[in-house]
């Protein structure tokens, strides 16, 4: 009996540790395979979204390195406007709709915006273009061109890759 009260808890540990690591929306290392290939069914996608809404995170990251990281997002709201030095954005609109900036000249940058040393945000862009993004809609964003969501109609999700490229 006392067995099983021990092998309850631990399962009830663990499975609360599963339920914390995803959720959280930090930049935890999250090693990807080097062995095998990573699957994330459409399924998985839409729980990870589901579970962003219910908690009001940004981000479930399912591989964070230091080189990469792919990941969920789902926002709500106006964003900086980002600037990577070295890391590009690959990203698959899934659900939502939102205007995109994208281009021009960062107005009184901000260190940070991606976590490498000389990333930048700012709150506005000159001479910038504008993109409304839709679900399917899939976006390239290289590094060095200040980027972000400047509206979103009521919340988009996406499904992201940024990686080195510099």
């Amino acid at each position: 009996m006392r067995a099983m009260k021990i092998g309850l808890c631990g399962f009830g540990i663990a499975a609360l540790c599963g339920i914390v690591a995803f959720g959280q929306g930090e930049a935890v290392h999250k090693p990807g395979p080097t062995d095998k290939i990573m699957v994330i069914t459409s399924a998985e996608v839409d729980a990870s979204a589901q579970q962003l809404a219910a908690t009001k995170k940004a981000t479930n990251q399912f591989v964070h390195e230091d080189k990469y990281n792919f990941e969920v997002r789902r926002l709500v709201g106006r964003q900086p406007i980002l600037m990577h030095v070295r890391k590009s954005d690959f990203m698959v609109i899934r659900e939502g709709e939102g205007t995109y900036q994208y281009g021009g000249e960062l107005i009184d940058p901000k260190p940070g915006g991606g976590g490498d040393e000389g990333d930048k945000h700012a709150d506005s862009v000159r001479g910038a273009m504008t993109r409304v993004l839709k679900p399917g809609d899939v976006i390239f964003v290289p590094a060095g061109l200040p980027h972000g969501f400047i509206e979103i109609k009521d919340h988009i999700t996406f499904v992201m890759t940024r990686y080195d490229t510099k």
